[in-house]
């Protein structure tokens, strides 16, 4: 009965409601809402209790009728007051027209005036009148009316809130729907507080109220309604709809759907990603899709997709039941989003079955999120259950806003991963020697490894420098899976193919060289950023790079959860560089035992026959500068020296050729030497000291620790040079570069060359030199080499090696002209070399003086640079002649002590005979004289002995005793032989004979003189015999010592057997005296 009776009174209410509104008029207001969620929603909530305009129309046979605006109520007085006046508890008309009994605002639509608020309250029910209903309409109708409906709940308090997912409204709720939207079955209940502010999508919109039971407590507050609604024009949402400046495009709705849009050619229009009803609170039990598409792309290019949000306050998905405050406000990701299970999930394609990058929920700024295709779906879902609830103020927006972005990447980058790639790239030195490498330009879903795979070729090593590296830090309690990571971004560094494919085996020689998690960062070498136009920053070195030891490295990058919302970003720069540990190489034939390499060199660079012999074919060969970068200043090294070196047999000779060459700008310069006819270098253009040097130097090893610089090349080298001028079987290219640049590398210095070890005689007809170096390696006293014209062509020449004397050499070459002969000193110790050549010393400037082709070239032996060319004229007896000294002779003895270095003292000897011609070298060895003390005041002080009895007084030397007086004249005014010096064969001088013959008279004086006295003694002694008379006698010791030419008496009497005065005198003692 008591159920009968609550009926019939919902019943007898709705009535009068309808009675009191049949007056109205109601234009463009559309009735054809049907049942609602299980709930009949009655025709009758459409009418309106206010006219549709505020002006009056004339009606036949009756008076003027006044007209309210559908925003205004009509009174019984026939005075307008606002809609919302109405059952509201007050008496607004004056007689109490606008509080009828048993009114209600419910079952009503409700239209405003734009820039107004209006209030509606709906009291509370008894209980016998539940289940309570309420309906409400609010429409807008256009024009001043406004076009869209804003709701705030002032106060909300409709039954209890037990979930979000299952019957969470069990006692009470209220539902939203849209005109022209399908229903979302979505409800709100319990109690709010708050901001909560409701913006509708289309002009018209239906709120339900439904009560089925008060608290059981009888004075509980589970129903209370106020809300403020209001009418804004579609010009005012620019939070929605943008401003006159830039207008935003939300969209194409797809029919029959409540929300879901497509969004085409966001790169030409400001495309925004919305959760429905925004900048409000958004519907409950709804699944949106956004699906983005962008079909155009330039040429070669590919569209990827990107949506974000830097400001903070413009997202806020319901995320938990907590009383937030701003900064307990972050974003959530995965399962932290299943307590309210509202949240927006990122499809990297077109469709759900796509990789998914992140599921959201929360609220701050979202960085980029970016698709790997031109498509991008994104998926937002609602809880059925939900109370309105929104802090005080209002610090942010419900719900949501993205930004859409449009990227164009190369379609041949590595910024994207490939269909199907499973994020593997593969770097080939042959496709990219070097080049910059970064991250993918999209997001990565959670578990992705991405690898990196550099691949050299062989004898190719793999040189990295990370110029930055971030990877963001990720919340560990929102991971995907049950077991919390504490590391989102690892990555990891293999010294080898690292791969993981089954069908492809796994090197076992891989090494790990680098693992990176959280906080760790690899080496970086951030320097490189400060590089612009302008500037150039030093190079990467070694401790802030990786360098793989063979040709293979592989980056291995490991996501837990994905790079969506933990941003991961690297820029590397990357080179395979030529592997060298030297540049220092050594070229031989097979039979060759010294033939080694310092480092792996490239088969292409150089080749060697397998067997060596004079029969065989020339072995050839090439070699070249090195490309491995870190030998130049973009490797970190400022100066290079290679030595190339090449051994061949003795009876072969070595051809080089250089085919190419480039040595920057260094302001040098290379021209052929018309003195010897060999290329030299002209450093006079630059300063070495601030630009350096750059420079190929041939060189020459005829014999140990002699070098003989040959050529010399410091400018660009287009042409093929041949270098056949070379003697010796040791040869060695030097390239040497000085003071390089940061930018500069082997693509700014660099040759080519060929080498061919050549047998002597074996492409000429001609014969070669007969004599070995090591016969033309002179030692000795003295000796000449003297240069024949050639003889005639059907006879070989040979070389006549003929010894004049024992104790010199005496060389006449004929086919050896033009091979280096080496002079050194008897003794190197005390020995010194003087040459001697007919002719005077020439240069680039008095060149054109010398009437023959031929020259003589003079070198120091330990220093082959100093060297002196000599125009000869004629034999040895012509006027002018060059003179030399070796090393060291002009310094002084005692005032300076000049350290001895190998070959100091020793000369080489080059003939260059391009004419036919007679000429000579002649050398001697020679010492120094000791320095002469200084002669004090005493006139008797004894000079020592001659030191230097052979000498040169020319040239102040002293000479070997065998050529003093051997018919040859060695000293240069042929002091050696003048008849004067030449009296005794065996060398002893007038000098001598007259000393000799003077202390041979001496001695004969006295041995008479004692004779005499030894006699007078003996007559004396006898006659005292006689007398009986016995006498004392004291004898007196006197030592003589007698100078004849530096010899003491005593060795005159052992030598010739003489007895002392003393003895002479005894012995004669006695017999008859002159006395």
């Amino acid at each position: 009965m008591l159920m009968c009776r609550r009926l019939l009174l919902i019943a007898a209410a709705i009535t009068a409601s309808i009675k009191a509104s049949s007056a109205s008029y109601h234009p463009g207001i559309s009735s054809d809402y049907s049942s609602y969620s299980g709930y009949p929603v009655y025709p009758a909530f459409t009418s309106s209790e206010s006219s549709s305009t505020a002006t009056t129309t004339p009606t036949a046979g009756l008076e003027n009728v006044p007209v309210c605006r559908p925003s205004e109520y009509l009174c019984g007085t026939g005075n307008c007051v606002a809609q919302d006046k109405y059952c509201d508890g007050e008496n607004d008309c004056g007689d109490k027209s606008d509080e009828p009994k048993y009114c209600t605002p419910c079952n009503r639509t409700l239209y405003g005036d734009v820039g107004r608020t209006y209030r509606v309250e709906v009291r509370r029910p008894r209980e016998d009148r539940l289940p309570f209903l309420c309906h409400l309409n609010f429409t807008a109708a256009g024009s001043d009316l406004g076009d869209l409906v804003q709701l705030t709940f002032d106060t909300f308090t409709v039954g209890r809130f037990l979930s979000y997912t299952s019957e969470g409204c069990p006692d009470g709720f209220m539902t939203i729907r849209e005109k022209g939207r399908p229903a979302t079955g979505g409800q709100w209940c319990g109690s709010a507080w708050g901001y909560t502010v409701y913006y509708s999508e289309t002009p018209s919109i239906n709120l339900t109220l439904y009560l089925l039971r008060l608290s059981e407590q009888g004075n509980g507050y589970n129903f209370d309604f106020k809300l403020s609604y209001k009418f804004l024009r579609r010009s005012e949402a620019h939070l929605r709809y943008g401003n006159s400046s830039m207008s935003t495009w939300r969209g194409e709705l797809v029919n029959g759907t409540y929300c879901d849009r497509v969004l085409t050619k966001c790169d030409t229009r400001a495309c925004r990603l919305q959760s429905p009803n925004y900048p409000g609170v958004y519907p409950r039990n709804v699944t949106c899709y956004y699906r983005v598409e962008q079909n155009r792309a330039p040429p070669g290019h590919r569209a990827l997709l990107a949506v974000s949000q830097r400001n903070s306050h413009k997202i806020h998905i319901k995320d938990q039941v907590v009383k937030y405050d701003g900064s307990q406000r972050i974003l959530r990701v995965w399962d932290q989003c299943n307590v309210v299970q509202d949240y927006l999930t990122v499809y990297d394609g077109g469709s759900t079955s796509d990789k998914v990058l992140v599921r959201l929920c929360g609220g701050d700024a979202v960085p980029d999120i970016v698709s790997s295709h031109n498509t991008m779906l994104l998926e937002f879902h609602t809880s059925p259950y939900d109370n309105p609830f929104h802090p005080v103020p209002l610090s942010f927006l419900p719900g949501f806003e993205l930004q859409v972005q449009v990227l164009f990447v190369d379609e041949k980058s590595r910024s994207f991963v490939k269909e199907n790639n499973n994020c593997d790239f593969y770097i080939s030195s042959d496709e990219s020697p070097s080049g910059m490498l970064e991250n993918p330009k999209h997001s990565l879903p959670p578990n992705t490894t991405c690898r990196y795979h550099f691949q050299g070729k062989p004898n190719d090593i793999v040189w990295l420098s990370f110029i930055k590296y971030y990877a963001a830090s990720a919340d560990a309690a929102a991971s995907i899976d049950d077991v919390a990571s504490h590391c989102n971004a690892k990555l990891l560094i293999w010294d080898g193919d690292h791969t993981i494919d089954k069908l492809i085996p796994t090197r076992k020689n891989i090494t790990l060289m680098g693992q990176f998690c959280k906080d760790d960062t690899p080496r970086l070498c951030d320097h490189s950023l400060l590089k612009n136009g302008s500037r150039h920053t030093r190079p990467c070195s070694l401790a802030e790079s990786y360098v793989s030891s063979g040709k293979d490295l592989t980056l291995e990058h490991i996501l837990r959860q994905g790079s969506a919302l933990y941003p991961i970003s690297f820029v590397l720069r990357y080179e395979f560089v030529h592997e060298a540990v030297s540049c220092n190489h050594v070229f031989g034939s097979a039979s060759t035992s010294s033939m080694s390499s310092t480092s792996s060199l490239s088969s292409s660079l150089s080749s060697s026959s397998s067997s060596s012999s004079s029969s065989t074919p020339a072995k050839a060969g090439k070699f070249a500068s090195p490309k491995s970068v870190f030998f130049y200043g973009r490797g970190g090294a400022q100066n290079v020296s290679c030595v190339y070196r090449f051994e061949a047999e003795l009876d072969h000779r070595i051809e080089l050729s250089v085919s190419r060459a480039s040595f920057g700008e260094k302001g040098c310069s290379s021209y052929v030497d018309p003195l010897v006819n060999r290329w030299t270098c002209d450093r006079r253009l630059g300063d070495s000291n601030k630009v350096g040097t750059a420079e190929l130097i041939v060189a020459e090893y005829p014999w140990h620790g002699v070098e003989l610089v040959r050529d010399c090349l410091c400018s660009n080298v287009s042409d093929r040079i041949v270098l056949r001028t070379l003697t010796s079987n040791v040869v060695e290219v030097r390239f040497t570069v000085t003071l390089m640049n940061v930018t500069q590398d082997y693509r700014d210095f660099y040759f080519e060359g060929e080498y061919r070890f050549v047998a002597l005689g074996a492409e000429t007809s001609e014969q070669g030199c007969s004599t070995k170096l090591e016969e033309r390696r002179l030692r000795g006293t003295s000796g000449e080499i003297s240069l024949r014209s050639p003889l005639p062509r059907v006879i070989p020449g040979v070389a006549a090696v003929e010894e004049i004397l024992t104790n010199t050499e005496d060389l006449t070459a004929t086919q050896c002209v033009n091979e280096p002969w080496l002079i050194e000193p008897e003794d190197a110790r005390i020995n010194y070399l003087y040459l001697r050549t007919a002719g005077y010393s020439i240069t680039l400037d008095n060149v054109e003086e010398c009437t023959t082709l031929n020259r003589i070239v003079v070198y120091s032996a330990a220093n082959t640079k100093d060297r002196s060319v000599i125009c000869p004229e004629g034999g040895v007896d012509t006027a002018r002649t060059v003179d030399f000294f070796s090393g060291g002779w002009n310094y002084s003895a005692i005032n300076a002590t000049v350290a001895m270095a190998q070959h100091s003292r020793s000369f080489v000897v080059e003939f260059l005979q391009r004419e036919p011609g007679f000429y000579a070298v002649t050398w001697m060895a020679i010492s120094k004289r000791s320095p002469t003390p200084s002669i004090g005041p005493n006139i008797f002080t004894i000079l020592p002995q001659e030191d230097c009895p052979y000498r040169c007084p020319e040239i102040q030397a002293c000479i070997s005793s065998v050529l003093w007086c051997d018919g040859i004249r060695h000293c240069p005014s042929g002091f050696d032989e003048e008849e004067a010096n030449c009296s005794y064969r065996f060398g002893v001088t007038l000098l001598y004979v007259a000393v000799g013959a003077g202390a041979l008279g001496i001695f004969l004086i006295l041995l008479l003189a004692t004779g005499c006295l030894k006699y007078c003694l003996y007559r004396h002694k006898a006659r005292k015999k006689k007398k009986n008379v016995a006498l004392n006698v004291n004898h007196l010791h006197v030592n003589h010592t007698h100078h004849n030419n530096g010899l003491t008496g005593s060795r005159l009497s052992g030598r010739y057997n003489l007895a002392t005065p003393q003895e002479m005198y005894m012995e004669n003692y006695g017999k008859d005296s002159i006395c």
